[in-house]
């Protein structure tokens, strides 16, 4: 009898054995623990980004302020004033001037101006060309460059070949192999040579690593040719080259990072990684992963721009992530400024485009900062906030006795202005160059 009262204790602490030990496995293996890790894992990244920012996009700067006789200017206050990031804070500028009135039109100008200091302008082959040599967006393309110039802000032409068959005008033919280098050349050749000087940024090839090539050429024969064509027409531009899937998905071992690297072996003059940041459309990609993307192509030496980037508010599954829900206005916002603060600390990026200023003709169904009915969503506010407030530089110091004023901020170009003397002059404090500067009044 206490035999078996001891096998029963014995069989009732096995279960229990294992009921506490399948519940352990459950739990650490579950779908939730590991969502929770994740976020965990985000949250601590992002808690030290201001400190990254700070550190990578600000420097002490040093202005020497005196008269053309050398006498210092001491003692008086001055001012200074970002007027615009070295950074590029873009979009595209697609609906510039084709909406359904005036009203629409302004206020378009209005939003893009007030965040943006970068623009997109659109050159797909089949609508710049459609028969051959007669370009009917040249005029649209010119007034847009002219008002992007009045605004401070730099203009980049997107694509200029793109094997996307739906974007190819009738008249070229992408598998004559007798013509297609000939053709190709000449389109590379013409609308950088129109643009010279209005137009200093390229997309040479778009989306290379998800479309065939041209013609018997190989995909590395082709782009190779096109970078060649483009820098001889134009050495002073930067040629950036553009793909999609990269963020998130690429850490220094996919097709677009061999092929780049194959590339740059080669000599080829390819100045600028573009990667586009709206695909997979619904994913919310974790930040951690986001940096280990941007510090696998660091290792290229060359500056990163994220070319088209778009996340949504359409109400859709947030997908492939610990995130979960919907993309809500709140979320899109949220995960913008997670994706922004994330690039803007990475020392190789340069430049962030969003896709799509407007709902009303997004790309992406409400991937828009602005809505139907041109409000601003809580997207457009908290970019505004990083943007325009956060990352802002303004304030006002006295010189001292050797005319020196002295300040921390972030790099740009700087309005300098002296209230007693009723003068201005600018500086450009370039990430990377001088932080010392010389005003002669």
């Amino acid at each position: 009898m206490k035999k078996r009262k001891k096998d029963k204790k014995f069989n009732k602490g096995l279960i229990l054995f294992f009921i506490i030990n399948s519940s352990l496995i459950f739990l650490i293996f579950s779908p939730y623990i590991s969502n929770l890790y994740n976020a965990w894992l985000d949250e601590q990244f992002l808690e030290g980004i201001d400190n990254k920012i700070n550190s990578v996009r600000k420097n002490d700067f040093t202005i020497s302020i005196k008269y053309a006789n050398g006498t210092p200017l001491s003692n008086i206050e001055v001012r200074y004033n970002l007027v615009k990031h070295d950074f590029f804070f873009g979009c595209n500028i697609f609906e510039f001037d084709i909406l359904d009135n005036q009203e629409e039109n302004d206020l378009y100008k209005d939003y893009f101006k007030n965040l943006f200091n970068f623009a997109t302008l659109p050159f797909y082959w089949n609508s710049y060309e459609p028969k051959e040599n007669e370009y009917p967006l040249d005029t649209w393309l010119e007034n847009i460059t002219i008002w992007c110039k009045e605004n401070n802000i730099t203009t980049k032409g997107h694509p200029l070949v793109w094997r996307n068959s739906n974007l190819l005008p009738d008249w070229v033919d992408p598998y004559d192999n007798d013509e297609i280098s000939d053709v190709l050349k000449e389109r590379i050749e013409s609308v950088m040579t129109k643009y010279k000087g209005k137009i200093d940024i390229w997309d040479v090839v778009n989306e290379p690593t998800h479309l065939p090539s041209f013609g018997s050429l190989s995909v590395e024969q082709y782009v190779s040719k096109c970078y060649k064509w483009a820098h001889n027409t134009d050495p002073n531009a930067l040629l950036t080259i553009n793909d999609y899937s990269v963020i998130g998905h690429d850490f220094g071992y996919g097709p677009y990072y061999n092929l780049i690297s194959h590339l740059l072996d080669k000599g080829i003059p390819i100045g600028c990684i573009g990667m586009q940041g709206r695909e997979p459309r619904t994913d919310w990609i974790p930040a951690i992963e986001i940096w280990n993307t941007l510090e696998a192509y660091s290792m290229f030496n060359l500056p990163i721009h994220i070319t088209e980037f778009t996340c949504p508010s359409s109400g859709v599954p947030i997908t492939n992530s610990w995130k979960k829900g919907t993309w809500t206005e709140k979320n899109q916002a949220e995960y913008a400024e997670r994706f922004y603060k994330v690039c803007f600390s990475h020392p190789s990026v340069e430049a962030i485009i969003w896709w799509d200023l407007y709902d009303g003709r997004s790309w992406v169904k409400n991937g828009g900062l602005i809505n139907e009915n041109w409000e601003k969503k809580e997207v457009y506010n908290r970019l505004d906030n990083l943007i325009n407030k956060e990352w802002h530089t303004e304030g006002s110091s006295t010189t001292d006795s050797k005319g020196y004023l002295k300040f921390n901020g972030f790099y740009g170009y700087y309005n300098i202005s002296i209230p007693i003397l009723g003068i201005s002059r600018q500086i450009f404090a370039k990430k990377g160059g001088d932080t010392t500067f010389e005003i002669i009044i």
